[in-house]
């Protein structure tokens, strides 16, 4: 198995416990807590990767990688204080989506491939969805 289909298959069963939260949601079960730590540890894993390509690539960035990536990490984090479910999963959605649009420039610039970056934005269609799903129905 090449690295390629090991890095899709990894994704995408990543995304499978905000799909069993979302499903879990659905069906009466109270698993918003849940999904929300579980976004907030993948959306720092996210910047995570951002910062390692400002560390390797920074000459190519279209801007300051590990500024965006500490402040969008720090944003994720600080969703587990609000009191508010429905706004913590608002703000979890938007950082994903915002990541999304870091690589669509990383993708635009050359620095990475259009098979990760297409990876990316169907694994952020899966989350933003499952978040969204979970917040209408607590």
């Amino acid at each position: 198995m090449n690295t390629t289909t090991l890095a899709k298959i990894l994704t995408y069963c990543g995304t499978l416990p905000l799909l069993f939260c979302a499903s879990a949601a659905m069906h009466g079960m109270h698993m918003e807590v849940t999904a929300l730590h579980y976004s907030v540890i993948i959306s720092s894993f996210l910047c995570g990767i951002h910062w390692a390509i400002y560390l390797f690539f920074s000459g190519k960035c279209p801007r300051n990688l590990f500024i965006t990536s500490n402040i969008i990490a720090l944003i994720a984090w600080l969703t587990l204080s609000l009191a508010n479910l429905h706004t913590a999963l608002l703000l979890q959605s938007l950082c994903f989506l915002y990541l999304l649009t870091i690589d669509y420039r990383l993708v635009a610039g050359g620095i990475i491939p259009d098979w990760f970056y297409l990876l990316r934005r169907n694994a952020t269609t899966i989350v933003v969805i499952s978040l969204s799903l979970i917040s209408v129905c607590i």
